[in-house]
């Protein structure tokens, strides 16, 4: 029979036999040189990436829904579920050498991690901040009024091996290679001791504050939304200029993306939208204090999608997962690691974007979360061939998702950037589609304008060639887009056999009754951007059937477009523009729009 150890009572009986250690305190020894070079140096840390369990297998620990909530063990490696236990977990997952840690039912909680048993229990004195664990001992923070309590608790049996106290606000600790990092009213990152509690030295931001943790097996990173600094010895410069920092662009449309949990955020101590949402990197030591990435790529994880990007903040690659969110995501050094709310399991390489696996937990229950014990993890299986860049691209612009409008956006300004007729071809096919988001579509109408690209000129000019036809039952079809889209290639020096069928399809339109004023509009323009003067005489047999028609000839934009482009031509147009000016039948406003343009 398993015996559960209950600790909670003895803890709080040891607290007060054996007072607190005073670590933090505001007038203290920081940013030292010297110190932190020492306090590096004693840190134990493995030759090569490794996971932090005892047995240094690469391992998920996920989270259910349901009543009650289960722990799914996972082996990576095997691709085999170790085992499956209900908890009724309230938090996030911590992984320790042969434990795990979880709060359940206002308790923190050790569960032996090739079982699932659990091992002891110690109740919370006050409200959970956060917890950390490492090869031998558990680390719990908990705030009662104005005092904020940091214990570490011994991992086999749950028995205190030492507290310390602090009169200002902690954050969430991390636990890395026999040191204990705190963070301290979101100015400090204390580097404590883990087997005494005794502070070693600490760091203070200058510049930024500090909020986020993230460690691998090998370093230790900390930051804030801004960036995030490479902990070494220049790290006692306090500034990112002195310091190993490094920062990516995020595009806007991935506003939520952060790089790492907030510390001092209780939402983040469970699994939240938060996790899904993140900036995943790794890195190697720069001469030039920059956090330099390896393969110069890094990768965004926001819900659904993977996006990798490289050193120019330029996306390379991207992935969409079918139909169900990622809810973690992890960086291991050789591959990006995935878990989605159906308990799939997606591996991508992170330079490629290429899938180097798919495996399942094999569950019915949704997964909130779960956290990854796998650093430096490269699956055996082949790498499989990456997919095309543009049609992961399109297949994101044209998602039925009605949630990530932003990230569509994304997929489209980021199609926009590549060439070829191919391209132009998908972003016309969203503007087709009647299920897409009008911003997007205003977005794509935006971005063919400015791609001037010369190759889309033939699939432009091949989507004017449908009419408005009774009989067959057709009509153009984003008239006014298409127009204005090859208005963005003005300029483009296009041999006048290569254009002549653009200009014969613009004509059509620019006569036919179906037309309407507002694509009138910007077939004018296109005429005049291409025509390079072969558009003229159309352009004047138009002006001048329509300059006395009420509707046609009294909207104040085909005014506009007609006279400017016209006044641009030669003497003869500019000659039938007087004319129309002192003709009586002339719209009044359009001739004296004339008299203007001309300076008659």
């Amino acid at each position: 029979m398993n015996r559960v150890l209950l600790v909670g009572a003895a803890m709080a009986a040891a607290l007060g036999a054996c007072s607190p250690k005073h670590v933090f305190r505001l007038s203290q020894d920081e940013n030292n040189a010297y110190e932190l070079k020492e306090v590096l140096a004693r840190r134990v840390l493995p030759g090569s990436p490794t996971p932090l369990n005892s047995w240094s297998k690469p391992r998920l620990f996920a989270l259910t829904a349901g009543a009650p909530k289960a722990i799914v063990a996972y082996d990576l490696k095997a691709g085999a579920v170790l085992w499956k236990t209900d908890a009724d977990v309230q938090s996030r997952i911590w992984v320790g050498g042969d434990f795990l840690l979880t709060v359940e039912g206002g308790a923190l909680v050790a569960r032996d991690q090739t079982r699932g048993t659990v091992r002891w229990k110690s109740a919370l004195a006050g409200q959970f901040v956060g917890a950390a664990a490492d090869r031998e001992r558990a680390y719990v923070v908990t705030q009662k009024g104005t005092t904020w309590l940091l214990t570490a608790l011994h991992g086999a049996n749950g028995k205190q091996a030492w507290s310390a106290d602090a009169n200002g606000q902690l954050g969430a600790p991390v636990a890395h290679g026999g040191i204990l990092y705190v963070p301290f009213l979101r100015q400090w990152l204390s580097l404590v001791d883990a087997k005494s509690g005794d502070l070693l030295t600490r760091i203070r931001g200058i510049d930024e504050q500090i909020s986020t943790l993230r460690t691998t097996s090998q370093d230790v990173f900390y930051g804030s939304r801004q960036g995030m600094f490479r902990l070494d010895e220049r790290s006692a410069s306090g500034k990112r200029d002195g310091a190993s920092y490094g920062q990516v662009k995020i595009p806007a449309q991935l506003d939520r993306t952060s790089y790492g949990r907030d510390a001092y955020d209780p939402v983040q101590l469970a699994y939240t939208a938060s996790d899904r949402a993140r900036v995943l990197w790794r890195s190697e030591p720069a001469s030039d204090g920059a956090v330099k990435l390896p393969g110069n790529t890094y990768a965004i994880h926001y819900f659904r999608y993977v996006f990798g990007f490289d050193a120019a903040n330029q996306m390379k690659w991207a992935y969409s997962h079918p139909r169900v969110e990622l809810v973690a995501s992890e960086h291991t050094g050789s591959v990006i690691v995935g878990l989605s709310t159906s308990g799939e399991i997606v591996v991508l390489d992170p330079v490629t974007g290429a899938v180097r696996g798919k495996q399942s937990l094999g569950l019915s229950a949704q997964v909130l979360g779960g956290t990854f014990d796998a650093d430096g993890w490269l699956p055996t299986t082949p790498e499989q061939a990456p997919s095309s860049t543009i049609a992961t691209l399109v297949e994101i612009a044209r998602d039925r998702d009605a949630r990530f409008t932003g990230v569509k956006e994304l997929a489209v300004a980021t199609l926009a950037k590549l060439h070829g007729p191919a391209v132009t071809t998908e972003m016309l096919a969203v503007l087709s589609d009647d299920r897409a988001p009008q911003k997007l579509k205003d977005t794509v109408v935006e971005l063919l304008v400015a791609r001037k690209d010369p190759t889309s000129l033939a699939v432009l000019t091949k989507q004017l060639e449908v009419t408005t036809d009774y009989l067959a039952k057709t009509e153009p079809d984003q008239l006014g887009p298409i127009a204005k889209a090859l208005t963005g290639l003005e300029g483009t020096a296009f041999p006048p056999a290569v254009v002549a069928p653009t200009i014969a399809a613009l004509t059509v339109h620019l006569d036919a009754p179906s037309t309407q004023n507002a694509e009138l509009t910007y077939v004018i323009n296109a005429l005049a951007a291409l025509g390079a003067g072969a558009e003229r005489p159309a352009l004047t047999a138009h002006f001048l059937m329509y300059r006395v028609d009420e509707e046609r000839g009294g909207d104040p934009a085909w005014q506009k477009a007609i006279v400017t482009t016209l006044a641009k031509g030669g003497a003869q147009e500019r000659a039938t523009l007087r004319y129309a000016a002192q003709d009586p039948r002339t719209r009044p406003g359009l001739a004296q729009l004339i008299q203007e343009t001309l300076g008659d």
